[in-house]
């Protein structure tokens, strides 16, 4: 189980493919850096997990806890890889 954000924070929509985005990031001591991030659509986190072996695959969407710039809904994805 996991969770990840729903749609980038500045309000771009998620990735309707399995690719990554830099984002704008600072490092504990304030500087500036980027991070390579994961936003991706509930259906394209459900294919790729499905894709590596995973079962029981579920995305729910958890509403932002505010509202106003720099928030953002949640998706909490859980599955099950037997071994």
């Amino acid at each position: 189980m996991y969770s990840t954000l729903a749609q980038y924070l500045n309000g771009t929509p998620a990735q309707p493919e399995g690719v990554g985005a830099d984002i704008p990031a600072r490092t504990p001591e304030g500087e500036a850096t980027t991070m390579r991030r994961w936003v991706l659509q509930e259906h394209v986190w459900t294919e790729l997990l499905d894709a590596a072996g995973f079962i029981n695959v579920t995305v729910d969407v958890l509403p932002a806890a505010t509202g106003g710039q720099r928030t953002a809904d949640t998706l909490l994805v859980s599955a099950y890889r037997p071994s």
